[in-house]
């Protein structure tokens, strides 16, 4: 009866927690951020602080801004085999495994890449655990195993000896406890290899099952206990009993699916129902569910993982609503806004604050009326004009001021109302339009009351004192009625100072009757920076501080000057607001991007965002309070923050940064691509190589803090580009265009809210490298070129001189050669001129002796010894005469059509005798048709005549003469004489040619030197020539080669 009295207990107070505001704000990153699946399995903090996410659809790394998502890929055996994740664990080594439902993976940091542990190891893995030892515990279809990397041995736990396990966790002394399907808690020692079952529920509440979903230890003898149908279990190891902590959530049976120790005292419990906060102390719970109007509160109440990282923050993985995150050194910003049905403010634009004597603080909206909050239940009222007497007179709330009993209400056009609050009747109405008035705006904008008691009226059109006397609103002194008056208040010397909206500060002391005003002097130093003043502060110094829309003023009362604080200085905008200051002298201000603390100490900001738990960064026009316990209470457009400067924790967590990612023209650089210069993460790289075509770059980078990333400032500087540091509030990507061919290192550093920046910064090492006429190699060969270049052109001048003075030379030994052979050719031509007609004489004579020598053959013989002589002195003399004719041009030819055949034929059987008298193979070889050409017969016949006879005198062993057939398209005729004599040298191969020239190797045969010479000249003006090759097998080969056509051809008669 007891135990049944106790559970109605806790669900009595835990229906009543539930209705409950939320205590804990949470961020939820979904799908729509960039995660895989909103179905958030398991999740963990790596060892370089990357947020791991497993899910239904994919692994994610989260840095804070980005996720990073890993799936299998059928193309690449190197992604994980698996999208479903089911499990998370990272060993002391700093290894990632990843339980999937087809096996366990190893994450290569490094290559970003993954390996399967084992072949043997493909089942679903729901749970994996790593011991000091470094072996992995884990379960693949509830089967236990142990993998030993040291030995790359696996160790199968027998179902039938230990039988199925659900969860399992490794104690500090190395035991194991593990929860069975049944309900059993069993404990295993892994030396001893015995395992001992505690039944956990022996003495619960029947239930359809008993099922473990988790186990889960704070120490060696504390152990929670998460189950399908009967919700948290405390089992003590010491007493091996244990106690039902938590049976039922939202009156259903709690399936509990997770344990998160967060604090010696406090216990987060993950289930269907949501979140648990248990308290081990007071053994209470604090729920945390979803509220559809809330967008702070869990986004799914079906919690399956958390993670604490190394911030302190909370991280919760839920089936539908993706990740939760719940900043735990975030700032306390309590919230206050309209939520449809439940206790909430009316409005979301909330304008003015006080509290009244009664314990209330009263919220004027600008949008919905007025609310009342009861400080000590925490209770809403909401008032609204409903036309009735009593209510009311407009929902635009501009001026609140608790007076005794009464609170004095501004609204916008609509005038003055007094609220008597005991009653919370309207008592009082006051507007330009009401008989007992004197104001002449009805648009009231702030109120405020003096130490006299006396209640001034700022308004758009004048201040004024209320006469309580007289039911009148005097105008202030030294306060034009033409100004719009955004605050007024009383320092503690009796000085009234009014803010204006554009016309500056005014300011009267009524005890000396002072006054005068301040504004914008355009050019002056420390002149207030603008005429638009929203609010003013006296601090606990006596030091007046005024929010204008460009800066925060400080006045100087000794020279009338302002020290003015700007963006420059720290603050989130210029255009501030309201200005606040807590126990530790430290000024707040508002502004319209966010909420900033002056530090009294250290003159720095620290600044507070929606990335902090703020409602909105937009703050409203003069919407700050302050109560007797400290308490600061600010007015946004979407509701209104409260909280407790001393509960703010200084975060000392500096996160690690790391390069993210580098793009070439935009495009990503992947991991072992082709052409890609990474080899392996950006994160893990410390030098890269870039072609001097791809030093168009960009450059991630992250710090890995996840409590408000968005607040987390960045400064980067390209070294060898530049040495100063530039620094970056929002963006996290480094540009750089058309890097020049060099060295550079990057270095990036990250500082959190608190203006506290990393120790060491993340270095990256580029080398952008030249191309490929710019190297090294290249400067080199350019340096080579250039001197082999100069050696060439000295060697080319060099030469060229050198041929100029072997030209010169040759042409004037050419000139002297030719002098030489001209008058040698005239002495010739002289002599055979003066021989000629001798030879001529005595041939007659002879001719006639020789007919009458009659049968004596001696003297016959010796005349024709005389007579051949003769002829061959004629022949001689007419060669030499027929030369010099060539030589000057004075040769004219007569060109005929003969059988070339023919001729040659005919020459070839006069010469036969002399050649069979020296005994040599004599051969002649013509085509079997005939060839004709036009030719002067008698000039060819001493060309052949003389090739004929230089064949036979100077041949060896045979002499062939070979006439080519000629083929239709043909335009010479071509005769080659070959003996097989002495080889002529190349080199003398032209000078044969020149007359009088004689080889000294056939210097003994007899010639004349002229028949050579003298048949090129003639085959020449033929228009043929006349070459000397060799043979393969040795000999000469002399080729003439004539046309068979001439320009002036002779047809015969």
């Amino acid at each position: 009866m007891k135990q049944q009295q106790y559970i109605c207990l806790v669900a009595m107070l835990l229906s009543a927690v539930f209705c409950t505001a939320q205590q804990y704000n949470f961020k939820h990153y979904q799908v729509e951020n960039g995660l895989s699946n909103n179905a958030v399995i398991c999740m963990l903090q790596d060892s370089s602080h990357y947020m791991w996410m497993g899910t239904k659809d994919g692994l994610n790394r989260f840095d804070g801004y980005r996720f990073k998502v890993f799936r299998h890929n059928v193309k690449s055996n190197t992604s994980i085999g698996s999208n479903f994740i089911h499990c998370l664990q990272e060993d002391k080594r700093g290894i990632l495994w990843i339980g999937t439902d087809k096996g366990i993976y190893r994450y290569n940091a490094i290559l970003e890449s993954f390996e399967l542990l084992s072949t043997q190891i493909t089942g679903v893995i729901s749970e994996i655990k790593s011991d000091t030892a470094n072996n992995l515990w884990f379960l693949m279809n509830k089967t236990l195993y142990q993998f030993q990397p040291a030995q790359y041995k696996l160790v199968w736990f027998d179902p039938e000896r230990f039988g199925f396990f659900t969860s399992f966790t490794i104690l500090p002394n190395g035991y194991l406890c593990l929860g069975t399907p049944e309900g059993m808690a069993k404990l295993y020692h892994p030396t001893q290899r015995t395992i001992s079952s505690i039944d956990m529920f022996a003495h619960s509440q029947p239930v359809n099952s008993h099922w473990i979903e988790r186990i889960y230890h704070i120490n060696n003898n504390t152990i929670f206990i998460g189950t399908s149908n009967q919700g948290a279990k405390l089992l003590s190891l010491d007493t091996r009993t244990y106690t039902d902590i938590l049976t039922r959530g939202n009156n259903t049976d709690l399936f509990v699916r997770n344990f998160l120790q967060v604090s010696d005292s406090t216990v987060w419990i993950a289930s269907e129902s949501g979140i648990l906060v248990y308290n081990l102390r007071s053994q209470h719970f604090t729920p945390l569910q979803k509220a559809y109007n809330n967008p702070f509160s869990l986004s799914d109440n079906a919690v399956y993982s958390f993670c604490k990282d190394k911030e302190g923050g909370i991280w919760a993985g839920t089936y539908f609503g993706g990740a939760n995150y719940c900043a735990m050194l975030d700032a306390p910003f309590q919230k206050l806004f309209p939520m449809p049905n439940q206790n909430s403010l009316s409005g979301n634009v909330v304008r003015e604050i006080t509290a009244d004597a009664y314990h209330h603080i009263w919220i004027g909206t600008e949008d919905a009326g007025l609310n009342r909050l009861d400080r000590t239940t925490g209770k809403l009222t909401s008032y609204q004009p409903d036309g009735r007497k009593g209510s009311i007179a407009y929902t635009n709330i501009h001026g609140l001021l608790a007076d005794s009993n009464r609170l004095w209400i501004g609204t916008f056009e609509h005038g003055l109302d007094v609220m008597d609050i005991p009653s919370e009747r309207i008592v009082a109405h006051y507007s330009k339009d009401t008989e007992t008035g004197s104001l002449q705006s009805n648009f009231i904008h702030c109120l405020t009351k003096t130490r006299q008691g006396d209640v001034l009226v700022g308004t758009t059109i004048g201040a004024y004192r209320f006469n309580r006397a007289a039911q009148q609103f005097i105008p202030l002194p030294f306060m034009p009625v033409n100004n719009w008056y955004s605050f007024i208040k009383e320092t503690t010397d009796g000085t009234i100072w009014a803010a204006t909206y554009g016309n500056g500060i005014r300011y009267y002391n009524p005890g000396s009757k002072q006054g005068g005003n301040i504004t914008w002097r355009p050019g002056v130093a420390g002149s207030l920076p603008d005429n638009r003043v929203n609010s003013l502060f006296e601090d606990s110094r006596h030091r007046l501080w005024f929010a204008t829309e460009s800066g925060l003023c400080l006045w100087n009362s000794k020279d009338s000057s302002f020290r003015i604080y700007t963006v420059a200085e720290g603050l989130p905008a210029d255009y501030t607001l309201s200005i606040l200051e807590d126990g530790k002298q430290n000024i707040w201000v508002s502004t319209s991007k966010g909420l900033a603390m002056l530090s009294a100490t250290t003159g720095q900001f620290t600044v507070y965002t929606t990335a902090n738990g703020l409602l909105s960064d937009q703050f409203n026009f003069n919407s700050a309070y302050k109560d007797n316990n400290g308490t600061m209470y600010m007015g946004s457009v979407k509701g209104l923050m409260l909280f407790q400067p001393d509960a703010f924790t200084d975060n000392p967590y500096v996160p690690p940064v790391f390069i993210t990612g580098i793009q070439v023209f935009n495009q990503e650089l992947q991991i072992g691509e082709k052409n890609s210069p990474l080899q392996k993460s950006i994160s893990y790289t410390s030098s890269i190589r870039l072609p001097y075509d791809q030093s168009t770059i960009s450059i991630d980078f992250a710090a890995l803090g996840f409590s408000a990333p968005e607040m987390i400032a960045y400064a980067y500087r390209m070294k060898g580009l530049e040495e100063d540091w530039v620094y970056l509030t929002k963006n996290r990507k480094a540009f750089f265009t058309r890097l020049k061919p060099g060295h550079y290192v990057f270095e990036v550093k990250a500082a959190t809210s608190n203006g506290r920046w990393s120790h060491t910064p993340t270095s990256l090492e580029i080398n952008i490298l030249p191309p490929w006429w710019a190297t090294n190699w290249a400067y080199f060969f350019y340096i080579v070129l250039s001197a082999a270049a100069l050696v060439y052109i000295l060697q080319l001048y060099h030469n060229y001189t050198e041929d100029k003075n072997k030209r010169k030379y040759e042409q004037l030994e050419a000139a002297k050669e030719k002098e030489r052979f001209a008058s040698q050719m005239e002495f010739y031509t002289n002599v055979a001129h003066e021989i000629k007609t001798p030879l001529s004489l005595i041939k007659g004579p002879l001719e006639k002796v020789m007919k009458k020598t009659g049968d004596n053959a001696d003297i016959a013989n010796y005349l024709g010894i005389m007579d051949r002589n003769t002829n061959r002195l004629i022949d001689l003399t007419n060669q030499l005469l027929d030369f010099r004719q060539t030589e000057i041009n004075g040769f004219k030819l007569n060109f005929i059509q003969i059988n070339i055949s023919t001729l040659l034929a005919e020459t070839f059987t006069s010469f036969r005798p002399i050649a069979e008298e020296r005994g040599l193979r004599y051969h002649l070889q013509s085509p079997p048709n005939s060839i004709q050409a036009y030719i002067d017969t008698d000039v060819f016949k001493k060309i052949i005549y003389n090739l004929f006879s230089n064949a036979i005198k100077y041949a060896g062993k045979q002499v062939i003469v070979t006439l080519q057939p000629v083929q239709e398209n043909d335009v010479f005729f071509t005769i080659h004489f070959q003996n097989d004599g002495f080889t002529i040298p190349e080199e003398m191969r032209e000078k044969i040619f020149e007359p009088f020239f004689r080889i000294k190797e056939t210097a003994g045969q007899q010639g004349s030197g002229i028949g050579l010479p003298l048949s090129r000249s003639l085959a020449q003006l033929h228009g043929g020539s006349i070459v000397v090759n060799t043979t393969a097998s040795g000999g000469n080969v002399f080729s003439l080669q004539l046309p068979l056509h001439q320009q002036n051809e002779t047809t015969p008669l």
